[in-house]
């Protein structure tokens, strides 16, 4: 089924005209989405850490302020990465790797929404000096593990189950 979408996309224009782009788009957007990736994993992680009870004497209040950086980055990857999709989606839909930083994404955000809904307010609660209920670091712990799989999951994409010299 998504291979059959993957043949259709690969023949619109839309992906006609970002494959004859490809000797400056590719880098650009891989540029950019490792930019994005730094921003998106610096704040999330530094986050993280003071929700599992690094730097005690920061209020997570503060390092909540940093959050527009993470969501700027998300941003830039999502963009990067359909630019990604569209110019080349056999190399993303038919691999499996591909597939499994899909989900970790999908256990990230839903993370994220737990933690905004059901805990966002009493965390920034928490003053400095003061330790994170388990909840908390359970929640944490689930976001560096899904951040760090999607990190893992697209470093690999070009050598786990993709097609020869994909992405290289």
């Amino acid at each position: 089924m998504f291979l059959g979408f993957a043949s259709w996309l690969h023949k619109t224009p839309i992906s006609l005209a970002l494959q004859h782009q490809v000797a400056w788009l590719w880098p650009a957007c891989e540029t950019l989405h490792f930019t994005g990736l730094a921003l998106l994993l610096g704040v999330a992680g530094m986050f993280d850490l003071r929700l599992l009870g690094f730097m005690k004497r920061v209020p997570i209040s503060v390092v909540k302020e940093f959050m527009p950086w993470a969501l700027a980055g998300f941003t830039l990857n999502l963009l990067t990465g359909i630019i990604f999709i569209i110019s080349e989606p056999a190399q993303y839909f038919g691999n499996p790797t591909w597939w499994a930083k899909v989900t970790f994404l999908i256990v990230a955000a839903l993370n994220a929404m737990i933690f905004e809904t059901a805990y966002g307010r009493r965390a920034a609660a928490i003053p400095a000096g003061e330790d994170t209920p388990i909840a908390l670091k359970v929640i944490a712990g689930v976001s560096l593990v899904a951040w760090l799989g999607v990190l893992w999951a697209g470093r690999m994409l070009p050598f786990l189950g993709a097609g020869v010299g994909a992405g290289l």
